[in-house]
């Protein structure tokens, strides 16, 4: 129901102790997709160029500031285009992403809805409204695998970036805001909102402005940081 009717699903929720797989199944099915998202980048050798573009780019950068030898810049390259090494890597820094994400969004939900919301029951309450939220995230994660390497471009998503795909620019604040603009984020902020609401036994309006006041604030960082299209 958390697809078709989550606020029938989070009214159950909110009556009923928590369940362990309420969280755990989705948190191990994202770290799953992980290692499919970065297989699948490996074995498209036009996606595979395309992350690895920027690095490349940064390095000549430093290389022509004088902080990076030509040499040095060469055996980054040579470190960075090893598919194994970039496999092992994506890998773990992704599922310690996702871990950060998992288990950290929940924590500054279950803090703010305290106060703003009044809620009184525990972390692990919050843990699982957001763990089953994130069967929406699973969903986009799919489609976007799906999108990029139909159209070999790490930019085919859906979100705002597949409009600039051609010209996307990582260092543009709007680029990043435009790519942060997931039609499955959002609809998994909503449905996460409607949760809170169940569980604090408020308005549904008013779960679904915190979730999203939060987001937002997330977004305008990731942004400036240039994490729009990750």
């Amino acid at each position: 129901n958390v697809l078709a009717s989550p606020g029938e699903l989070y009214t159950e929720v909110a009556a009923a102790p928590v369940q362990l797989s309420s969280w755990l199944i989705p948190y191990l099915i994202m770290i799953a997709l992980v290692g499919l998202m970065m297989f699948s980048i490996t074995n498209n050798p036009t996606l595979y160029d395309q992350v690895l573009q920027p690095q490349r780019q940064q390095m000549q950068k430093s290389v022509a500031e004088g902080s990076m030898t030509q040499e040095q810049a060469n055996r980054a390259a040579e470190f960075t285009a090893n598919k194994g090494m970039f496999l092992a890597f994506g890998i773990l820094g992704g599922a310690l992403f996702m871990s950060v994400i998992m288990f950290g969004a929940p924590l500054v939900l279950w803090a703010v809805s305290k106060g703003v919301l009044k809620f009184s029951g525990g972390y692990k309450k919050i843990l699982e409204v957001y763990g089953l939220a994130t069967v929406i995230g699973i969903v986009g994660t799919l489609v976007s695998i799906i999108m990029m390497n139909m159209m070999d471009s790490m930019y085919a998503q859906p979100s705002g970036v597949f409009f600039i795909r051609d010209v996307f620019d990582q260092e543009n604040f709007g680029h990043n805001f435009l790519a942060s603009m997931n039609v499955f984020s959002i609809w998994q902020i909503a449905v996460t909102g409607i949760g809170l609401s169940a569980v604090s036994g408020k308005k549904t309006g008013q779960g679904m402005m915190l979730a999203f006041g939060l987001w937002l604030v997330y977004v305008v960082c990731a942004s400036f940081l240039g994490w729009g299209a990750r």
